[in-house]
This record gives structure tokens, C-alpha cells and sequence, in this order.
């Protein structure tokens, strides 16, 4: 990421926790933007829904955000805030695009709060953070999948959707939310090249000091 990122989360962290906000939305919101920047802004990620994925019995594969993240995200490039934001335009516009982002996205009501406060929409600096955002809440599947209703065989340029398990040889582990919000952390602090929290807030706001 560069320098502008890493300031601009440094300023989200710390409004988050003066909010008492489970930082976890901030991690989200991190990795994500790190994960653009790592693909070089997203230039090299295929365009989903192009009609070229299918399942193992021949139907193409369509993937949309939920309706109510469809109309956050559309509440957020309508939005008069988004003009005067210093989070990159171009990565909103990748975030909320459903072809790029319905199977991997932070929560766009988080994002939203966030792009209302850093704007010239919220320069007052108690601007709150409204809503419960006390404790991340995790959705599994957190998209909707549909397919077409047109069976066929795959051709060349077709990708499978179908991958075969690997065998268990042991117990899985559990998944929790904890476990869930560890992997996110370890995932945005590898894309920031530190080793513990400690290092990425000493990164974050180094400018600030």
C-alpha cells in the first residue's frame, strides 16, 4: 500500500476505537485495500459474470451482492461524500463492483460510515459512527449465487467451478469468530510486511507522531 493508504487507515483506526468500534471492520477494510494494491490496483483480477464459469453439470455460474449490500453500494457511488473522500475512488468503484467483489468485500455499511467521515461531509470531528459496529459480525456466503437455466457442455475457455475435496486425514478446525478475525489480521499484516500489531500501528501512524 502506499503512503496515503496507510495514513488514511491510521486516521480510521483511530476514529473506530475513539467510536468503540470492533476494529476487525477496519481490518476488513484494509486487506481489501491491500489485496487491490497487491494486484496491481486490480488490473489483473478477472471480470466475473462474463458467462465463462460453470458447474459440474454444465450451468453457468452468476454471483451478486445481497440486495441490501446492493443498495449500500449504490448509496455509496450516489452519495454526495464520496466526491471529497481521500479513499482511492477507483478502489470504491472496485470494492462495490459485483463482477470483481461479491464473493470478498468489507462491510459495506462500515464503508459507507467511513467514506461519510472522512469527506468534507464529516470534517466536524465528533462526527459519529452510527449503528451497532461494537462486535464484527460474520456472514458466510455473504452473496447470492444463481445459474443459468441453459445446461451445456464447458468449452475450452471455460473454468470449472468444481474442485475435488482433499481427503481428511484429521479433524478440521473449528471455525469461530475469533479464529476467523486472526486469519484476517495475520492475511493485512503479511500485505503490510510487519509481524505483529504492534508494528503495523507503529506503520499506520508513523506520520502522525
Amino acid at each position: 500500500m502506499n503512503r496515503d493508504d496507510r495514513r488514511f487507515l491510521g486516521n480510521v483506526y483511530e476514529w473506530a476505537q475513539d467510536q468503540g468500534a470492533d476494529l476487525t471492520y477496519v481490518d476488513s477494510l484494509g486487506l481489501s485495500l491491500a489485496r487491490y494494491r497487491e494486484n496491481d490496483d486490480g488490473r489483473i483480477c478477472a471480470r466475473a459474470n462474463q458467462g465463462n464459469v460453470r458447474d459440474g453439470e454444465g450451468y453457468t455460474i452468476y454471483q451478486r451482492f445481497t440486495d441490501r449490500d446492493a443498495a449500500t453500494a449504490e448509496r455509496i457511488l450516489q452519495s454526495e461524500a464520496l466526491k471529497t473522500t481521500p479513499l482511492d475512488h477507483k478502489f470504491i468503484g472496485y470494492i462495490t463492483d459485483k463482477d470483481y467483489s461479491a464473493l470478498s468485500h468489507p462491510d459495506f455499511e462500515f464503508l459507507e460510515q467511513v467514506i461519510n467521515r472522512f469527506s468534507v461531509k464529516g470534517e466536524d470531528k465528533q462526527w459519529p459512527l452510527s449503528g451497532d459496529f461494537s462486535s464484527y459480525t460474520y456472514i458466510k456466503n455473504n452473496f447470492i449465487e444463481t445459474r443459468s437455466g441453459e445446461k451445456r457442455k464447458p468449452d475450452k475457455d471455460d473454468t470449472q467451478d468444481t474442485t475435488p475435496a482433499p481427503p481428511k486425514t484429521t479433524k478440521p478446525k473449528e471455525i469461530t469468530l475469533e479464529s476467523l478475525r486472526d486469519d484476517m489480521r495475520k492475511s493485512f499484516m503479511k500485505a503490510m510486511g510487519v509481524e505483529n500489531f504492534s508494528s503495523l500501528f507503529d506503520v499506520l501512524f508513523k506520520n502522525k507522531r
